[in-house]
């Protein structure tokens, strides 16, 4: 499938996407969210891919709304059914059971940084800014940052992006946990895809599992999210994954999982 605001490739079980609008800073345009809806569909059918990479091209990697003179829509019916759909698109990729790496590059800021927020891993560029700049604009911000980022960094962190609106350079994102890496902006893209590699040659139950376990566990209470993560370690004693785990261990070679 061809894409306009996108470019998505699938090679050896990890699916590269870049956002592909770079005239226009990867804005969260109709067409992008619909794009970004519709890879999400797509991947959660495929049962080959293991792990998505998320970059984008240009120097951004995204605005959000924010134009590239720096304003949004004023149409005031046409900035909410743009949020709505834009909100959507990043609630599928939330619900994707891969693990995604996020690229992030220059400017990450209101709905690119929801989007960046459902992504398990995010490596930053050392030019990257994080910035959430909507109560300069008067509205809430969206794409379920007010739940997500003070998941990732703490409610006093996130309280203090989400109303201070000044943004943050990658260290001081590093710091709070908001990324797990800094790279050149140079080698950023090649050192996110390396990473989404290497997570490929693992099994995809396991990551899969492991994934389940901390998202819905963060939202449960203790003694339930520990039930839970039991839960999951059992169904995975019979896998084949898992006896070709042990296999590999006693034999002292890699580990050939299948996913199964």
């Amino acid at each position: 499938m061809n894409y306009h605001y996108l470019e998505v490739s699938i090679e050896n079980q990890v699916a590269y996407v870049l956002l592909n609008n770079p005239d226009h800073h990867n804005q969260f345009e109709a067409g992008l969210s619909q794009e970004l809806m519709s890879v999400a569909r797509m991947f959660s059918e495929q049962d080959e891919i293991q792990v998505i990479v998320l970059g984008a091209r240009g120097p951004n990697f995204s605005v959000g709304l924010t134009n590239a003179l720096g304003t949004v829509n004023t149409l005031e019916d046409e900035t909410y059914a743009t949020v709505t759909l834009a909100s959507a698109a990043v609630e599928e990729w939330s619900r994707l059971p891969y693990p995604i790496i996020a690229a992030l590059n220059g400017q990450c800021s209101s709905l690119g940084l929801s989007l960046a927020c459902v992504a398990d891993i995010r490596y930053a560029a050392d030019n990257a800014l994080f910035s959430i700049p909507e109560a300069t604009r008067g509205v809430v911000p969206a794409g379920g940052i007010t739940q997500r980022l003070p998941r990732l960094i703490g409610k006093g962190p996130a309280m203090s992006m989400l109303l201070g609106v000044e943004p943050i350079e990658a260290s001081e994102a590093y710091a709070l946990g908001l990324v797990n890496k800094i790279s050149s902006e140079e080698l950023l893209w090649a050192e996110a895809c390396e990473e989404g590699r290497r997570l490929a040659s693992m099994s995809t139950l396991s990551m899969q599992y492991t994934k389940e376990c901390l998202l819905r566990g963060s939202e449960l209470p203790l003694e339930q999210a520990l039930r839970l993560e039991l839960d999951m370690y059992m169904l995975l004693q019979t896998s084949e994954d898992r006896m070709e785990g042990v296999t590999a261990f006693l034999e002292k070679r890699p580990a050939n999982f299948k996913g199964e």
